[in-house]
């Protein structure tokens, strides 16, 4: 039998609503390179509600993810509490959840207390890149702003977005095991996009592959020495998907455009919300971008390749890089050369007594030899490199 790998526990799909172009911060791999001051109006945001719905009963969807994004969106705060009270007024057919990612540095006064009192139905993450020193080289001095005790203690399953860049590399080992000590359950550490991993944001040159490999193997030691410790995905690998091969994925691995659709302030319908960024350039509406075959979708200098099924795809990233959603960022290819190797080498160590780790120990024993299977594959591809 076809041994097929999904990627989606249950069928959902995500409302995204860009509340806003405007931030308090300016972070340095920032991707908005355009801000302005528009704010999602309140017809566009029930549009885009009713028909994400809508679409929920056509496609026999279960749950409905409704994200409020920026900018920063709580510069947006009376906006979103109108579109809240207005949400939770309303009969609707599947279950459904609000949510969105803060940098924290709003989260006080009237907007805490509102949180706080509708914390069972609107979810909170926040933006915290690593120890004070690596966040605030990052986001503007902002680390003092937060109230971080709020988000380990109201939303602990929600945990934080992590975002490493080149100035901070150095210091990735330290920064993602201090968020793990701060007591988060979950650390989604993705690496910055759409940047040039071979210098800083002051334009020093950095080995960023000599760099990274070290700082992921002492990352992987931190794990073997605290198996109770989940390891974050950069190290976490699914190397079962590597085993299983490109030809047994049924999704993607992005969401954008499929499960995942976005409303702008000027009443786009977009795939996410990285392709507004274009549209705020060329000052146009985008056309139609058609993302729901990913076969179709493959860089051509990726085939064959075996990582395909593990690489960090981002084709709103692509399309604002060069407007083309199929065309791979170089970066991401050898940062992922590297997370593979270094993750093989971890899993490799934790399969030898699997059940005592965070990582393996929910796994079958056929997910475990697809496992050692993928493990095995990468591991032979850099000996063969």
């Amino acid at each position: 039998m076809k041994k097929i790998i999904r990627y989606e526990k249950i069928k959902r799909c995500t409302c995204t609503l860009y509340m806003t172009e405007a931030c308090n911060l300016n972070c340095v791999y920032c991707y908005e390179h355009k801000k302005g001051t528009a704010i999602m109006p309140m017809n566009i945001a029930q549009e885009g509600i009713h028909s994400t719905f809508e679409r929920a009963i056509r496609d026999n969807i279960e749950y409905v993810e409704i994200l409020f994004h920026g900018g920063e969106p709580f510069l947006a705060f009376e906006r979103i509490k109108e579109i809240c009270d207005w949400i939770w007024t309303q009969e609707w057919p599947v279950k459904y959840i609000c949510y969105a990612t803060t940098n924290g540095t709003l989260i006080h006064g009237e907007i805490r207390n509102w949180l706080l009192e509708n914390k069972d139905r609107f979810i909170l993450g926040l933006s915290l890149d690593g120890t004070p020193e690596m966040h605030n080289r990052n986001r503007s001095d902002s680390y003092s702003k937060i109230d971080i005790d709020l988000f380990r203690n109201t939303w602990p399953e929600q945990g934080v977005k992590m975002t490493p860049s080149p100035g901070t590399l150095s210091s990735l080992a330290n920064g993602v095991i201090y968020v793990h000590e701060l007591g988060f359950k979950k650390n989604n550490c993705t690496f910055a996009s759409g940047v040039n991993w071979e210098t800083d944001e002051n334009g020093k040159v950095i080995d960023y592959k000599k760099i990274l490999a070290e700082q992921l193997m002492k990352l992987a030691t931190y794990y073997l020495e605290h198996p109770e410790v989940l390891p974050v995905d950069m190290l976490n690998i699914k190397f079962l998907a590597v085993a299983a091969g490109i030809n047994s994925l049924t999704d993607k691995l992005c969401g954008a455009g499929t499960i995942m659709r976005c409303w702008t302030p000027d009443g786009q319908c977009l795939p996410c919300h990285l392709f507004y960024e274009v549209s705020k350039e060329t000052k146009e509406k985008l056309p139609e971008i058609k993302l729901d075959c990913h076969q179709e979708l493959s860089d051509s200098r990726c085939k064959n390749c075996i990582l395909e099924t593990v690489c960090p795809t981002c084709y709103g990233g692509s399309f604002v890089s060069y407007r083309d959603v199929s065309k791979r960022d170089p970066y991401t290819c050898e940062i992922t050369k590297i997370r593979s190797l270094a993750g093989s080498w971890m899993i490799g160590q934790m399969l030898n007594t699997p059940q005592t780790y965070a990582a393996l120990k929910d796994m079958s024993e056929e997910e475990l030899a697809m496992t050692a299977k993928g493990v095995m594959m990468v591991q032979e591809l850099f000996d063969e490199g």
